[in-house]
């Protein structure tokens, strides 16, 4: 789960860098430069934002605040480690492949997670660093629990993610 927030902010974060520098570029008079449409940085995806008007034509109808948010946030991106940079960009790559029906889960739980109170993400995150330092077999174990909840009535789904809490997590 946390993998594809992850892959959802990456996806963000290049699709912002495109659309920057695809639109910074038409504004200042320039074309691509040869460069690949994000903002250099050796990105040698085979599918970009240059020709896609809908991206350019999106891009141009954001207010000035937002796209500033989303300079921002490129700027951020341009400040990781070369590794992480192109570790974002292969989950990119990845986000693109998936099937429309997954893309629209990852982006309702994205929505999900953005909606909780600050002190419930950290609750969370506690939770799935708890959760890596299971052995692998209990991990399966958990998964595969959790994934049987699906089955249950709501209130009988979290009186069982409870008692699975206090069972694989008990000092929390």
């Amino acid at each position: 789960m946390f993998s594809k927030k992850l892959i959802v902010f990456s996806a963000c974060l290049l699709l912002v860098s495109g659309a920057a520098s695809t639109a910074d570029a038409k504004k200042n008079g320039g074309g691509h430069g040869g460069g690949s449409g994000y903002g250099g940085g050796g990105y040698s995806g085979s599918v970009g934002p240059q020709g896609n008007g809908n991206l350019q034509q999106w891009w141009q109808e954001l207010p000035d605040d937002e796209r500033q948010m989303l300079r921002d946030r490129y700027e951020i991106f341009q400040g990781l480690p070369e590794e992480q940079q192109d570790r974002l960009r292969r989950r990119w790559q990845d986000y693109r492949q998936l099937p429309p029906e997954e893309r629209r889960e990852m982006h309702k739980k994205y929505n999900r997670w953005r909606q909780m109170a600050p002190e419930e993400r950290e609750r969370m995150r506690g939770t799935f660093r708890k959760y890596q330092q299971l052995p692998e077999e209990q991990r399966r174990q958990l998964r595969q629990e959790l994934h049987e909840l699906r089955d249950l009535p709501p209130g009988q789904q979290e009186r069982r993610r409870e008692e699975l809490h206090r069972r694989y997590f008990p000092e929390g």
